[in-house]
């Protein structure tokens, strides 16, 4: 009881964080045309993304429920936990790669100015991230559980296999529509 009572204190504090991440995610996504327009919509009073809000808040709320009916509600914490190791080791891997993938970009960096700090940190940030990950992965899937579906992994690939199909389809129309997708990716939006 005291560990799902921590649990739900540590999303309640880490809930609205992340719902805004999300559906300024989404509302980015929709701007570069991976997403559909309507959710790109700004709420004409309070300056908001208020689709995108909406949506993230009802994606949010189906894990939820889906955790819930599931009987495990740790379920949708690793599948959470996935997504963040992934998400970061990922963030890691670009501060590494971007001077290559994009010169001009890289030289705007100033949180970190340092080249070699900058590799210092990506590089830790990505083997110890890649070990967490690993770990993560290894306990879920031998773990023990009733159906496969009780797995965090299976579940976040299954999600993430059909969001990569969603990407491929709507770049590949992006692309067939004449826009330099290159050129929308490289320079970052006007804030």
């Amino acid at each position: 009881m005291a560990i799902v009572a921590g649990a739900a204190v540590a999303l309640i504090n880490d809930l609205p964080a992340m719902l805004l991440a999300v559906s300024r995610l989404m509302f980015a996504w929709a701007q570069d045309g991976i997403f559909p327009q309507q959710v790109a919509k700004v709420h004409p009073k309070w300056q908001t993304p208020h689709v995108a809000i909406v949506l993230s808040g009802f994606m949010a709320s189906v894990g939820i429920v889906g955790s819930h009916l599931a009987g495990d509600f740790f379920l949708g914490v690793d599948i959470l936990v996935t997504s963040m190791l992934v998400n970061f080791l990922l963030m890691c891997l670009s501060v590494l790669a971007l001077p290559k993938r994009n010169p001009g970009l890289a030289l705007q960096v100033r949180v970190v100015s340092s080249r070699k700090l900058q590799v210092l940190l990506a590089s830790s940030g990505t083997i110890v991230l890649g070990g967490f990950l690993v770990i993560h992965i290894w306990k879920d899937l031998s773990g023990t559980a009733s159906a496969w579906y009780f797995h965090s992994t299976p579940i976040w690939v299954a999600v993430m296999a059909v969001a990569t199909l969603v990407y491929i389809r709507k770049m590949a129309g992006l692309r067939r529509s004449g826009v330099d997708v290159d050129a929308v990716f490289s320079t970052l939006p006007s804030e």
